[in-house]
């Protein structure tokens, strides 16, 4: 579930002793983890504004669909028996969305036959929110097909192409994974879990990652190694 606030003076926010932390001393972001649930509120604009977001275990399967309106009674059901910051953060909310996290492992390819179109970002490559990487691997896929195309000239788009999707793709696949096993670990930790035990995953191999530099330290290989022995389609990592 997910809902925000643009006024959060006028919604009642820093009236409320439940709510005021949030907007009172400027921005702020909280967050509370739970069995099968874990939700997050942040504040912007010095506090003006928030978003309140709700990850909750959902069995139903469902038609492909961005949204659909959500129902406030059954977002506070989810949150029955939690601290009671978070009903009162929901209740301030005139409506929210059902946004569905359907999970998608990546396409076995994300270029056209003839390797003159490919997919990028979440198109290709969907990530759960818990990975913190959805727009950041859609601008690593963009910079690094750039330089493929600069690397191999005009003269050879395909070959490029492919060699794009041969550099990004078991990197991709490795960063999406991150999302399954920090939700995991959120969603199923023990009531007396350690700080430690449940922060989000920073590893230096994600965020200290230069993709501009990689890209063009791998493409030329890259790029001959198709050129003399054809393109095979990437397997993805066990």
């Amino acid at each position: 579930y997910r809902a925000w606030c643009f006024d959060t003076k006028a919604a009642g926010y820093d009236a409320d002793p439940l709510t005021d932390y949030l907007v009172k001393d400027g921005d702020a972001f909280f967050g509370w983890i739970g069995r099968d649930v874990h939700m997050l509120a942040s504040s912007s604009r010095n506090g003006g504004a928030l978003s309140v977001v709700m990850t909750h275990k959902d069995d139903a399967d469902i038609e492909e669909s961005w949204s659909f309106p959500g129902k406030m009674e059954e977002v506070l059901k989810v949150v029955e028996g939690w601290d009671p910051r978070c009903a009162a953060i929901w209740q301030k909310t005139d409506s929210c969305v059902d946004w569905k996290l359907v999970y998608r492992d990546p396409l076995p390819t994300w270029i056209s036959k003839e390797a003159r179109l490919a997919l990028i970002g979440d198109a290709a490559h969907p990530f759960l929110p818990t990975s913190i990487q959805g727009a950041s691997q859609a601008l690593e896929d963009g910079l690094t097909l750039a330089i493929t195309l600069q690397v191999s000239g005009r003269k050879d788009v395909p070959l490029a192409v492919r060699s794009w999707e041969t550099i990004r793709y078991q990197r991709v696949r490795k960063a999406q994974l991150l999302g399954e096993t920090t939700r995991d670990k959120w969603h199923q930790s023990r009531d007396d879990a350690s700080e430690d035990e449940v922060l989000l995953d920073r590893p230096e191999w994600l965020l200290g990652f230069d993709a501009e530099r990689h890209a063009y330290e791998v493409a030329p290989e890259v790029l001959e190694t198709i050129r003399q022995k054809g393109y095979v389609l990437p397997v993805l990592p066990t």
